[in-house]
């Protein structure tokens, strides 16, 4: 009848009002924020890509020191990307680039995101909450304009998840190998979706993953063919360096166990009893996430993803950087939203409240939108003495690209400057790592002594082992050098060391 049919239409049309609507709101706020945050300079280890991509762009090839073939940035598929649109519109808009990937593939994700929720029958008010979290919680925001890969991964994963639902295979396969292109370590996502996918066929229906796997496991031979041929190993030094830097593969402290699951429960500030207040909220949400686990099958790799991932993490003791949470948390806020909605929904809490469960999921709503625009607009200008761009201004206008230059975070630095880097973390100098290995603590100074750079920049923490009055290579250091200025970065002292004998440094800073 037509009244039931435009009563029908109504119906369908009032979720995607709502959709458009958050979509604009959640596009505003990143726009805002990233007016501020590209003159100021976006997260250091994004410009390692940018510089990749810029390198791509110039003809040099996939590298980040011109004539070096190691594979230092964690995301290829975002350096092609990048790449390609940079030789469209020039490397100078690289920046602008990242940062306008960043903020479309957010979109991207909660787009897809309510699509899949809508289509596995999620309760709007848990879907719309979720969703809202996704737009507004500061740390999506902040890094959908951070340059990184993050938004590009994330993005990916939720039209992995929604072509899983739909069961499109084909295009699941397709979009699985770029995920892995995008970063290494949605590995665990795509092992998650592979656990249901092969326990939801067992074992008649096994058949219907031949042509995907087939598709999946060719395209990663050619890359991985790739990888072998034209930087000599599989392993991206990324993973080496970052591996080495910050002593994976040992049995990690109650800290660090602290530390990475504060990302989920922010509770470090408490110490010993921040772990046991994130057991207890972890606790809490067992039963809702089984509850989710029942209802809502084809939710359940989101479920296998998050357990893996965090227990990963820890067995490995895997360095903590704050981009790497973000598909986690991604999961983790399914969990309590459906954990809220169940609460707000029990005939205890509904007996004394005179408020409705929706009512108050959409008051949560509400709040989320006031603490995203709140966090944007405290965002304030960062001063020049505190800003990575005075360090960098201050390399480029002192030196020219010939020279070499020794550093730790060499993303900014490297890619503004044109220079030679010798990375003091490893994710572009192989050296590093050998080094380390060999001499472990003792290392600094020997690498400092070998590479000969014209400039080092230090932080307080490597001024004891360069301060050394014992160490033969710490006292040449004293020797070869001068301490030029220092930058307070935040929590952290920059150094900067010129060469006395370099010939390419301005004159009056060598003697």
């Amino acid at each position: 009848m037509p009244g039931t049919q435009d009563q029908s239409e109504k119906l369908t049309q009032k979720p995607r009002q709502f959709l458009w609507l958050l979509l604009g709101s959640a596009g505003i706020v990143r726009i805002f924020l990233a007016t501020h945050e590209l003159p100021n300079g976006l997260f250091d280890d994004a410009y390692v890509t940018l510089r990749y991509a810029a390198n791509l762009v110039r003809g040099l090839g996939l590298v980040f020191n011109s004539g070096e073939r190691v594979m230092g940035t964690t995301s290829p598929l975002f350096t092609f990307l990048l790449a390609v649109s940079g030789g469209i519109l020039g490397p100078r808009h690289l920046e602008a680039l990242a940062v306008s990937f960043g903020i479309l593939a957010s979109l991207g994700t909660l787009y897809f995101c309510e699509s899949s929720l809508s289509a596995v029958g999620l309760p709007p008010a848990i879907k719309w909450t979720f969703l809202a979290v996704l737009a507004f919680v500061p740390s999506f925001i902040s890094n959908s304009v951070s340059g990184m890969e993050t938004p590009l991964v994330l993005f990916l994963m939720s039209l992995s998840l929604y072509l899983y639902i739909k069961n499109r295979l084909l295009w699941l396969s397709i979009v699985g190998f770029l995920l892995f292109l995008a970063r290494i370590d949605t590995g665990f996502w795509l092992l998650a979706l592979g656990i249901d996918l092969f326990i939801s066929r067992w074992p008649k229906r096994l058949a219907e993953l031949v042509r995907p796997l087939l598709i999946f496991c060719g395209a990663l031979a050619v890359w991985l063919s790739f990888l072998k041929l034209y930087f000599g190993t599989i392993v991206p030094q990324s993973v080496v360096g970052k591996g080495v830097s910050h002593g994976s593969f040992v049995i990690p402290d109650w800290n660090y166990v602290l530390t990475f699951l504060s990302a989920f429960v922010p509770a470090q500030r408490f110490g010993i009893w921040g772990l046991a207040t994130i057991a207890l909220v972890f606790l809490i949400l067992i039963p809702s996430a089984l509850d989710l686990w029942r209802n809502y099958q084809k939710l359940r790799p989101i479920l296998y993803f998050f357990m893996l991932y965090v227990t990963t993490f820890l067995a490995v003791r895997a360095p903590l950087f704050s981009w790497y949470s973000i598909p986690s948390k991604w999961a983790f806020y399914l969990v309590v939203a459906y954990a809220i909605w169940q609460f707000l929904a029990s005939e205890t809490v509904r007996s004394f409240s005179p408020l409705k469960p929706n009512h108050v999921m959409a008051l949560l709503g509400i709040i989320l939108l006031g603490m995203g625009v709140r966090s944007t607009i405290n965002r304030g200008d960062v001063s020049s003495a505190d800003n990575p761009l005075a360090v960098s201004n201050f390399i480029e206008g002192n030196l020219p690209q010939t020279g070499t230059v020794f550093l730790e975070h060499i993303g900014l630095i490297g890619y503004r400057s044109g220079c030679y880097i010798y990375d003091s973390m490893g994710l572009v100098t192989p050296e590093t790592i050998r080094l380390k290995r060999k001499y472990g603590s003792k290392w600094l100074p020997k690498a400092a002594r070998e590479y000969h750079a014209d400039i080092v920049i230090f932080y307080d923490s490597d001024f004891p082992a360069m301060q050394s009055q014992i160490d033969d290579d710490a006292i040449w250091f004293q020797k070869n050098y001068n301490h030029i200025v220092d930058y307070q970065l935040g929590n952290i002292l920059a150094s900067i060391y010129f060469n006395r004998d370099s010939t390419l440094i301005r004159k009056q800073y060598v003697k």
